[in-house]
């Protein structure tokens, strides 16, 4: 195949997942409640990006001023990061990732992540696990106007990377790394780390390859290995 990069997913793929979902969401929901948000839009169940824009949406139709919907959702995000920072500040790296990052550098190969967390967040948590210095590029939601699975994500890190899509691999242990990889043409690895069940959807089972975390470093480099 001959790759020539490496694109990493962060949370629960190098560091341990950490970030307190349910508390997040929980907070943002307080947020819109206190603006006015009704709570049959209100879900702890959704993702936190879908309980904004229901939100936003709420709040556009009931004639609220662009201005102050800014401020409400400002608030809502500040929150959020918060949460993520919290968790950021607690980053330990999965075992056998180390040996993974130094394969792929000795051999030669870029690397870099795409993120749901925000960049400085993410830099924070690679800074802590001591590994920032392994990727060329960070792109975190706040990078780009569409995090993934959309396919924008990945595309502005293979422009900046100079490579084509179908020379990267992208490794994520949950259903949106896999679903953007897929919808770009790049080769997929799905890492069954530590993290819920519940963001394995379908598309993480649509990995080229799944390895389990005890497979991890052996197993994750032979399969990089093998597209060289």
């Amino acid at each position: 195949m001959g790759i020539k990069a490496v694109i990493w997913d962060l949370d629960g793929t190098l560091i341990h997942f950490k970030i307190d979902f349910i508390r997040a969401r929980r907070k943002v929901i307080s947020i819109l409640r206190k603006f006015g948000a009704p709570r049959k839009i209100l879900s702890i169940k959704n993702k936190f990006t879908d309980t904004i824009e229901m939100a936003k949406n709420f709040f556009y139709e009931k004639g609220y001023d662009k201005e102050e919907i800014n401020k409400i959702i400002q608030e809502a995000n500040r929150a959020i990061i918060n949460v993520e920072r919290e968790a950021a500040l607690q980053a330990t790296l999965i075992n056998g990732i180390k040996q993974v990052l130094d394969f792929i550098k000795a051999n030669g190969l870029k690397q870099a992540i795409f993120t749901y967390n925000t960049r400085e967040n993410a830099e924070l948590s690679l800074k802590k696990a001591n590994i920032i210095e392994y990727f060329e590029i960070i792109v975190g939601r706040d990078s780009i106007s569409n995090p993934k699975p959309h396919p924008e994500h990945l595309l502005y890190i293979c422009k900046k990377l100079n490579v084509k899509p179908h020379k990267i691999v992208v490794i994520g242990d949950s259903g949106r790394d896999i679903e953007a990889g897929i919808k770009v043409g790049a080769y997929t690895l799905g890492l069954k780390t530590l993290v819920p069940e519940a963001f394995r959807d379908h598309y993480f089972y649509k990995a080229n390859k799944i390895i389990e975390i005890g497979e991890i470093p052996s197993k994750l480099i032979k399969a990089i290995q093998d597209l060289m």
